[in-house]
């Protein structure tokens, strides 16, 4: 029998009323939002400020659950930081608490539970959800679909498309020295960039 890969969503909660944030939950029937931001708050959305939040969200029959440990963007360990001070997505992937919250998930789905990872920024290739979280669900096996503001979904596979699109230009290319430079090569340099341009140095001033 073939092996149906269990499914995990994504989403940004953006500038959204609750109103609209539970109509894209509920278009694909999201049971349980685990919140991956590092604090579990937004200065300029308090929406969704945790209390107020979870408290929504449980009196509309979905369980949230805040993974800002396992999952946040804002980790300042030494050890998950590059030589300039940056977050290393590559080394938090590698993390035990990191891989615990991926058991943690594997757990939900077994229990029933369809799962939305949501984060501040409407866009997912903006947004570590994308760049450091879902690349490791996707190779652990789950189908990773992103939601997106208009309520339709972006594949995983997709949206990598698009960030080879985005540092085309700065990604490995053939040549005499190195002829053949697969896809994986290209897609794990574009990652790169990517953790380059978002990831967060212990120190930087909050938005």
């Amino acid at each position: 029998m073939k092996h149906i890969p269990d499914t995990i969503y994504t989403i940004g909660h953006s500038t959204h009323s609750l109103e609209y944030f539970l109509e894209l939950l509920q278009a694909h029937h999201i049971t349980c939002l685990v919140d991956v931001r590092s604090l579990a708050a937004s200065r300029y959305n308090p929406q969704y400020n945790k209390d107020t939040f979870s408290a929504f969200l449980k009196g509309n029959g979905i369980q949230y659950l805040h993974f800002g440990y396992e999952f946040g963007a804002r980790q300042t360990a030494a050890e998950l930081l590059d030589h300039e001070g940056q977050l290393d997505f590559e080394k938090v992937r590698n993390a035990s608490h990191f891989k615990k919250g991926v058991d943690r998930l594997q757990q939900g789905i077994a229990k029933g539970y369809t799962i939305a990872l949501m984060c501040a920024e409407s866009e997912p290739l903006d947004c570590h959800r994308f760049g450091m979280v879902a690349v490791a669900l996707a190779r652990n096996g789950f189908d990773v679909l992103h939601i997106l503001k208009d309520k339709t979904l972006k594949s995983n596979a997709t949206l990598e498309q698009d960030l080879l699109k985005k540092y085309a230009k700065k990604l490995p290319t053939a040549d005499i020295f190195t002829p053949a430079i697969s896809h994986d090569t290209q897609l794990a340099a574009a990652y790169r960039l990517l953790n380059k341009d978002i990831a967060y140095a212990p120190g930087e001033l909050d938005e």
